[in-house]
């Protein structure tokens, strides 16, 4: 009888094999689970493979579920999955629950690689190789599984490989400094404690948008030249600070490149220090001055813009950089540097023509030709325009958009083509950890390539590649045109008008061609779009009109074209109409925008964002001069605001109402320049809000002013010399106030209650008119609009409490206990913001912080706090309007901002009795304060203030968007998507990420603060 012929088992067949005998056993739905994921993932056979290869290494201590954690990487990373196999340990810790969860701040890389070379004895180099190997290969392994598991956006990718690698840097420098400093002395000029020498990261580094595999661009600078002391080792003896620092950047550089038998850390490119190859290891912050001021081209200048100092000395290398910010960003160009610019573009052109489309970096259309082009337009406007000072490319782009040198369009363009092209290049590059740009020639490679990346098959990927690199080319070969309008060199476009746009406003065309016209040009609803023509058309000297004034030939459909290359093509006409309906005589403001293209994008792109600033705009046209002309710097001297708007109030005259539409309008004024700056990114959050605490304080403190010579004119003085304050609680009271943020009031005066002392009227009289007077005026709507919405419900006994309290009463209320445990934590943030000032400092030191800050059980208020928190958080979940579910609310959700406020208020009132430090208003401050008093973890701290930055930042824009206090998430559609282009997501779906991340944001602050409150 024959035998079976005995069936050859493929590489998958055996891979499965073999991993099924290697893992843990587990129930069969289990493993059968772990065979579904390895068969839907991008590199079946490569995934099997190479989880077989893991399992097998350590048999039976991984799972089938821990195994099945793995799968992303496996299938997208050869390497990877040979370095999971030689150190089983990394591949249990990385399928723990939570282990890629979240991404890891710059502070809790540098502590845990301080702590692992903290046990490397003195001296020992090769454990500091060790210890540094070991620590990039975890957390290269971390990120590279969150990105692949869709865990993890290209920004934040990107941005913690360049984190890794600063830390890699701060550690090795600290080790070599102190083992040459034990040796030679501390060199000359070095501040205490400190090394006097700094890393400054060049390229991708410098803008934390690092690669997978990739060089990192240093420099290594040093304070200033002299002699070390001479240390206490006979082997040693005093060095010349550039020899002792030369030695430092070479151990350095060893302990990052050197190739040992735990890998490397990042190959290290010296080349674009000064002299390149042939200059010195280190130069002195005084010889890089001298370099770049004499010899230096506008290709380092280009480089320059992206520097960062990440390791050593960081203030030295801050104050240098400081030094070569006028040799970076020239306030004039001359036509030796546009000319410059045309032959780097040449270089750029034959670069790509050479190395053809396999090259995803540097073919035509690829990666250098997006950073070329926002380069150049910062080399050419950022030396006038500080906001366009940005080292990472997409928030560059960002930064161009609303200053009005790029459009939207063009900004949606360049920005999804860079990210599509960056996660193509990852994705290249972890399959073997090499050094490639380009895209695989064999077919099944490109195939398993196309899959990693979220594609179906090749073609589908290499469609949406070219096409996306077409549209990069198109704006490249414009780019200098672009440059120079923008720069000031020419002063009107040079480009005619789109065809497409003129045809829309061609009068003799049909209704039905003109708005089939609208629809492909972008507009949701071309037939309102065509109404808003019509009544643009019929303005008198309107460009949009049949016959325009000559100057004004092509504006027209030049504005046209702008507001289709807005987020919102619909909602930018629309603004753009009731801008112009507004207008008493529109030549003067046509003519400011036909002159100045960039302001006429600018205004544009306002309109198709922001509501609120539609609005304002359509209020005060004359706030047109400070888009056209750039408004008032981003940041104000302490004082400088408040003066301003005394003498604009001065200015008004003699009556409130006048006086009031002043300060109105002065408020205005100032609320869409911070508006501006911001979107335009030149202040950071904390900027913002402290910038509209201090408007806020400013109009509190005239209209108080007011109310006070009205109420002085009617009932002459108080009685006694009384004296009243306001005091600020919520947002205002810890300067955190946002653009459509209530104003939670109290008010308090000093003196009896019944003194009259001459006075017409009793001081509680008095001043309960004053009280309400003030609330009357800081509301009442202008033509130009209101002030604020006020709420005074915080006071004590809430709305069923008087208006205004005296001193007296208010420290009765609070010394006999009568304050709740809610009062408590919304004076937590009380602070004088007008009138007298030493009567509330008074109230604090005697009154309100005993009473804060008295003895509590923390149980018992953590149980109240956790209570209120539950009650807010059932109001704010997300209802059902019209059958649409609305989303998540970014202040009352689960994991939202009341989670934040809510913890680190708990802590401040169980701490805040015996640790001062930690009484402040400020979120933020607190819980730095709590941080450093060792009363919240590093790591809990920085999620919370993270997850409060993200948030706080996304209810900015919201409200920008919207013109109203709103704090829902927009679940689809056109205001997710726009408003998730605003916070700087690119790519095919922005709107998805953003949703993605705001839910992994909620899950990480429910985290903590159910750790900490319960």
């Amino acid at each position: 009888m024959d035998r079976p012929a005995k069936v050859a088992l493929t590489p998958y067949d055996d891979a499965l094999a073999r991993l099924a005998g290697a893992a843990r056993a587990g129930p069969p739905e289990v493993i059968d689970s772990l065979r579904v994921a390895i068969a839907a993932s991008a590199d079946p056979p490569g995934a099997a493979a190479g989880l077989a290869r893991i399992a097998g290494a350590a048999p039976g201590r991984l799972t089938a579920l821990q195994l099945a954690a793995l799968v992303p990487l496996a299938a997208g990373s050869r390497f990877l999955a040979v370095a999971l196999a030689a150190t089983p340990s990394l591949a249990r810790w990385l399928a723990l629950p939570g282990a890629v969860d979240g991404s890891r701040s710059p502070g809790q890389l540098s502590r845990d690689l301080g702590s692992r070379v903290a046990r490397v004895p003195p001296g020992d180099v090769a454990g500091l190789h060790r210890a540094l190997r070991r620590f990039k290969q975890r957390e290269i392994a971390r990120v590279a599984l969150r990105d692949l598991g869709g865990r993890a956006t290209l920004a934040e990718t990107t941005r913690e490989i360049a984190d890794i690698a600063a830390a890699a840097f701060d550690a090795a420098v600290a080790f070599h400094f102190a083992r040459l400093a034990a040796l030679h002395g501390a060199p000359e000029g070095a501040a205490p404690g400190a090394t006097g020498f700094v890393v400054i990261g060049m390229g991708k580094l410098g803008g934390r948008e690092l690669n997978f595999s990739s060089d990192v661009d240093v420099l290594y600078a040093y304070l200033r030249d002299g002699m070390t002391s001479g240390g206490t080792s006979p082997a040693g003896g005093a060095l010349g600070n550039f020899a002792f620092y030369a030695r430092l950047a070479e151990h350095v550089t060893r302990a990052l490149s050197l190739s040992t038998e735990d890998g490397f850390v990042f190959r290290v490119d010296l080349n674009l220090r000064p002299e390149g190859r042939s200059g010195p290891i280190a130069s002195s912050a005084e010889a890089l001055e001298r370099y770049y001021e004499a010899q230096g081209r506008t290709w380092e200048r280009a480089a320059l813009l992206k520097a960062r100092p990440i390791a050593g000395d960081v203030a030295v290398g801050e104050a240098l950089l400081a030094r070569l910010a006028p040799f970076v960003y020239r306030r004039s160009l001359d036509l030796g540097v546009v000319e410059e610019l045309r032959q780097m573009k040449l270089r750029v052109e034959r670069q790509a023509e050479a190395r053809g489309h396999r090259s995803l970096k540097l073919g035509p259309g690829g990666i250098r030709e997006v950073e070329f082009y926002a380069q150049a337009l910062q080399l050419v406007a950022a030396g006038r325009d500080p906001s366009l000072r940005e080292r990472a490319t997409l928030p560059a782009l960002d930064k161009l958009l609303f200053a009005g040198h790029v459009s939207a369009r063009d900004h949606a363009a360049l920005a999804d083509a860079y990210v599509l092209l960056r996660r193509l290049e990852h994705r290249v590059q972890m399959v073997a950890e090499r050094q490639t740009h380009d895209l695989p020639d064999e077919p099944d490679e490109l195939g398993r390539l196309a899959r990693r990346a979220g594609f179906a098959d090749a073609d589908a990927m290499l469609e949406e590649l070219t096409r996306r690199r077409a549209e990069v080319r198109e704006r490249f070969d414009g780019l200098l045109a672009t440059a120079t309008v923008y720069s000031g060199e020419a002063a009107r476009a040079t480009s005619s008008a789109s065809p497409e746009c003129l045809a829309v406003l061609d009068e003799d065309a049909s209704d039905e061609d003109r708005a089939s016209r609208l629809a492909a040009l972008g507009w949701s609803d071309p037939e309102a779009a065509l109404g808003e023509l019509s009544r643009l058309a019929f303005r008198r000297d309107s460009p949009f009109g049949p016959a325009p004034r000559p100057e004004h030939a092509d504006l027209g459909a030049r504005l046209l074209a702008e507001c289709a290359g807005a987020p919102d093509p619909d909602l930018a006409l629309r603004g753009l109409s009731r801008f112009v309906a507004a207008l008493s005589a529109p030549r003067a403001y046509f003519d400011v925008l036909a002159r100045r293209p960039r302001a006429a994008r600018l205004v544009v792109s306002v309109f198709g964002t922001s509501e609120l600033l539609s609005q304002q705009l359509a209020r005060q046209p004359e706030l047109l001069e400070l888009l056209a002309e750039g408004g008032a710097p981003p940041r104000r001297a302490p004082g400088e605001l408040a003066a301003l708007m005394r003498a604009r109030v001065a200015a008004a005259p003699d009556d409130t109402e006048s006086r009031l539409a002043a300060l109105v309008r002065a408020h205005n004024e100032e609320r869409l320049r911070l508006a501006l700056h911001d979107i335009a990114g030149a202040l950071d959050l904390e900027e913002v809000f402290e910038g509209l605490s201090e408007l806020a304080d400013a109009c509190i403190a005239e209209c108080l002013a007011l109310t006070e010579a009205e109420i002085a004119a009617r009932f002459g003085p108080p009685a006694g010399g009384a004296t009243f304050a306001v005091v600020a609680l919520g947002k205002l009271g810890g300067r955190e106030l946002g653009y459509h943020s209530d104003l939670d009031l109290a008010f308090v005066y000093s003196g009896s209650a019944d003194a009259v002392d001459g006075a017409r009227i009793t001081n509680g009289e008095r001043f309960v008119r004053l009280g309400q007077r003030l609330l009357a005026l800081l509301a009442v709507p202008l033509r130009e609009g209101a002030l604020y919405r006020v709420d005074a419900r915080l006071r004590p006994s809430g709305s069923k409490g008087p208006l205004v309290v005296s001193e007296r009463a208010l420290a009765d209320y609070h010394a006999r206990g009568a304050a709740a445990l809610w009062e408590r934590q919304a004076w937590l943030k009380a602070r004088a913001v007008a009138g007298d000032a030493l009567l509330f400092s008074r109230l604090w030191d005697t009154t309100l912080a005993p009473s804060i800050f008295a003895t509590v059980d923390p149980r018992e208020a953590a149980r109240e706090i956790a209570a209120m928190r539950e009650r807010l958080e059932r109001e704010g979940a997300p209802k059902t309007v019209n059958g649409d579910a609305e989303g998540a609310d970014l202040k009352l959700g689960a994991g939202g901002l009341a989670d934040v406020d809510f913890a680190a208020q708990l802590l401040q009132l169980v701490h805040g009795a015996l640790r001062p430090s930690v009484r402040t208003p400020s979120t933020l401050a607190a819980l730095r304060a709590l941080r450093d008093a060792g009363l919240l973890s590093p790591d809990d701290s920085e999620t919370l203030q993270a997850s409060w930055r993200f948030l706080r930042r996304l209810e900015l824009r919201l409200r920008l968007m919207r013109d109203r206090g709103v704090s829902k998430m927009p679940r689809s559609g056109r205001a997710l998507a726009v408003l998730a282009r605003r916070l700087g997501y690119a790519g095919a779906d922005p709107g998805a990420q953003l949703l993605a991340e705001h839910a992994e944001v909620a899950r990480r602050t429910r985290a903590v603060f159910r750790r900490l409150v319960g």
